[in-house]
């Protein structure tokens, strides 16, 4: 109970909405008084001291942001292995400013152009940079994550240098494995697995392999797990209780468990630590400290008490942890298995204990499943079946062993390594067809647009499920957690149209959805982004909407970022037709935007090209009203677009001074797509301080996020009452802003 309040504690600080955290924060502090004078409310001051922690460590990550885009000088010492993805490279580092000596050292996540020299991890460099405006929220939260407070882009030139070599860490042993597991494997995607599971470096891991390992339900056993752990400590302590008996001095001093248990915790730590010291890691650590150290003194203890003792010591360590899926997969996975699964298991049948194991694990993870993902892989069951004793037995000992081999001096440790890693990416290749064949079964993978209400179902649904009850109450339970699947997005009317205005910064990314079609305008890609942009926020909005193909996307410029996109969408769902602006050269499976009309379910629908157009520009007309789609276009005053003047409902060029080429009539609702800094900048506050003039209402992502509007067949635009609309309703009543 006393690890939930400070769970609890935890995430009222990192989840409420900033408009909400101040007074959140007076209300807690004045409880506290209340809370000492009852002695059975003190154990609340838990949940203050979590919202006082975690909002403390958020606050100084976040507090010496970079919100500016100019160009900076920066000095950088490279804190994480170098990653390379179709943009180029990604990496993180420990950023300060020469020129500006008061300003604080901040973490950054850089980017630098594939044909680049990679820096080498620990190194110091010189870069000339160029910060990018902060992105979403929900990418400030991921970034958030990591301990990452701004993005940045370096700029090749003269200015770029290396200033000081790199001092020992233990990431330099990460990176040394998995650059002689690379070398040594042909095959990149073998590579990529096994550097894996060796060290814990996923960022050679291709998305096709990351899409296969979700599809399956195997992505705890890619990553460093407990699993690993557990086997490493395991191994070590069968290792230790040899040495004991061939070392007198040890033996006369320490029990022989003792020893054991002792060196397996260390060299456990250790090699959650090589590992890069993920959640799964850290809480599988703890655990495994916990039940030695009560064995050792002969005390028992609750199975709960261990779980409770991981959660305190990793919140603890890292309050931050919260906002990843491993930790909430890790624990919720866990919890399953020692607080369920262990008092309704029978010692003497381990295949079916096995099997029972692993479907309250696949039960208890479905709402958490659901809400990171939005999907679930409905062969998890079977694909685990195969794939745990195949990494248990055959992937997970010879990589381990060649680990330590690689790091152990002496040509015949290295050649013994070389030999281990062989026979390892042996198993995975022919593990790999297997698993492909399992990821495209029809019906796989399942999607659901779960709505908040059925959590609140969900989760007692679940502990009736995962408890010993009554049979007719289980299946009840079953029915109610599976009907989620059932669910689907509610759909317009027909003549209706719903656009959805995703916040994806300075970039664009519009779902207009219709009674029977789908059309996106817009990828919601920047450069570099390489498909991280639209994987974030357009593919779970085009999960959600349960529409079984894209009729029409219209793409913009043809890039290597957007062409990241396209593949990654064309991976869950048909593509119907995909047009380029003109000038992409885009190749002959592609169209180039071209002028044309058409009418869905009632409504028209127009192309418009122009010669001052970079982009495609999309009309509707809907009850008389018009709306126009023109992101990437600005006009000329002398050449205006078809229906311009006319246009009631508009979605702004991204950039001000096309925006400012743009002469909305009376009445005319604007739309901006652009990030918070690009907001608050003098172009766009002179702008806006002229369309506040002429009486135009404006809606920015940049200042409510993700923007939804209803347009009825008659004309009428409206915005649904969503649960993050709500908040901010109630948040402009107390005069509070939740962003910018």
């Amino acid at each position: 109970m006393r690890c939930l309040l400070l769970l609890g504690g935890v995430l009222l600080a990192l989840w409420t909405p900033a408009a909400f955290q101040q007074p959140l924060l007076w209300l807690l502090v004045a409880a506290v008084p209340l809370l000492l004078c009852r002695a059975g409310l003190r154990i609340g001051l838990l949940l203050v001291a979590g919202f006082l922690y975690a909002q403390q460590v958020a606050r100084a990550v976040q507090a010496p942001a970079v919100t500016s885009t100019e160009r900076q000088l920066i000095q950088a010492q490279i804190v994480s292995i170098p990653a390379l993805d179709s943009a180029g490279w990604q990496f993180d580092a420990e950023v300060s400013f020469p020129r500006q000596p008061p300003a604080a050292r901040q973490r950054v996540r850089l980017a630098m152009p594939r044909g680049a020299t990679a820096p080498g991890l620990g190194e110091t460099w010189q870069f000339a940079a160029q910060f990018s405006a902060p992105p979403s929220a929900m990418q400030v939260r991921a970034l958030l994550r990591d301990h990452v407070s701004s993005m940045a882009r370096i700029i090749p030139g003269p200015l770029n240098h290396r200033e000081q070599g790199a001092s020992w860490s233990i990431d330099q042993l990460r990176a040394k494995v998995a650059v002689r597991i690379n070398e040594r494997v042909a095959d990149p995607s073998a590579a990529a697995l096994l550097a894996a599971l060796a060290v814990g470096v996923t960022g050679e891991v291709s998305a096709l392999q990351w899409r296969v390992f979700n599809a399956t339900g195997i992505t705890h056993l890619v990553a460093i797990s407990g699993m690993h752990v557990t086997f490493f400590a395991m191994l070590s302590m069968a290792l230790a209780r040899i040495l004991w008996r061939r070392i007198p001095v040890v033996a006369r001093r320490l029990r022989r468990e003792t020893f054991a248990a002792g060196t397996g915790v260390v060299l456990a730590l250790a090699y959650a630590l090589l590992s890069g010291f993920s959640v799964p890691a850290q809480r599988t650590v703890v655990m495994l400290a916990a039940f030695l150290l009560l064995r050792e003194c002969a005390r028992a203890s609750r199975p709960a008490w261990s779980v409770a003792t991981a959660l305190t010591v990793v919140l603890l360590y890292d309050p931050l942890a919260a906002l990843s899926a491993g930790f909430w997969l890790s624990f919720a996975a866990v919890a399953a298995i020692v607080l369920l699964a262990g008092a309704r298991l029978q010692p003497a049948a381990a295949l079916p204990a096995a099997a029972q194991v692993q479907g309250l694990v696949t039960l208890a993870l479905l709402p958490a499943t659901l809400a990171i993902f939005g999907s679930f892989s409905a062969i998890g069951v079977l694909a685990n079946a195969l794939a745990i004793p195949a990494f248990t037995f055959l992937l997970v000992p010879p990589v381990l062993l060649a680990t330590a081999g690689y790091l152990l001096p002496g040509t015949v440790a290295q050649w013994g390594a070389d030999q281990l890693i062989d026979l390892a990416a042996a198993v995975a290749t022919v593990l790999w067809p297997v698993l492909t064949r399992c990821a495209e079964v029809a019906g796989a993978v399942w999607t659901a647009a779960a709505p908040a209400g059925w959590y609140l179902v969900a989760l007692p649904a679940l502990l009736l499920a995962l408890t010993p009850v009554t049979r007719g109450l289980r299946f009840a339970a079953l029915g109610a957690l599976c009907g989620v699947f059932l669910l689907r997005e509610p759909r317009p009317a027909q003549g209706e149209l719903w656009l959805d205005v995703l916040d994806v910064g300075a970039s664009s990314a519009v779902l207009l959805r219709t009674s029977q079609h789908l059309v996106i305008y817009g990828t919601g890609e920047k450069f570099g982004s390489a498909g991280r942009s639209f994987d974030s926020q357009v593919l779970p909005q085009l999960r959600r909407s349960g529409y079984r193909s894209v009729d029409l996307w219209l793409a913009g410029s043809l890039g290597r970022d957007v062409q990241a996109a396209l593949l990654r969408a064309a991976a869950l769902l048909p593509l119907q037709r995909i047009e380029m602006a003109a000038g992409s050269a885009p190749p002959p499976e592609l169209a180039v935007c071209g002028p044309r009309s058409w009418r869905w379910d009632g409504i028209e629908f127009s192309v418009v090209t122009h010669s001052s157009a970079r982009g495609c520009v999309l009309r509707a007309a809907i009850g008389g009203r018009w709306l126009e789609l023109a992101s990437e276009t600005g006009r000329a005053d002398d050449a205006p677009l078809p229906h311009s003047d006319d246009t009631q409902v508009l979605l702004l060029p991204r950039s001000a001074s096309a925006a400012a080429q743009r002469k909305p009539g009376p009445g005319t609702l604007l739309l901006a797509s652009v990030s918070p800094a690009e907001w608050q900048s003098a172009s766009w506050l002179r702008l806006r301080r002229q369309w506040a003039d002429d009486g135009l209402a404006v809606l920015a992502t940049a200042a409510e996020g993700s923007l939804q509007l209803h347009i009825t067949a008659d004309g009428q635009v409206r915005r649904p009452l969503t649960a993050g609309r709500l908040l901010e309703v109630v948040a402009s009543v107390f005069g509070y802003h939740s962003r910018p």
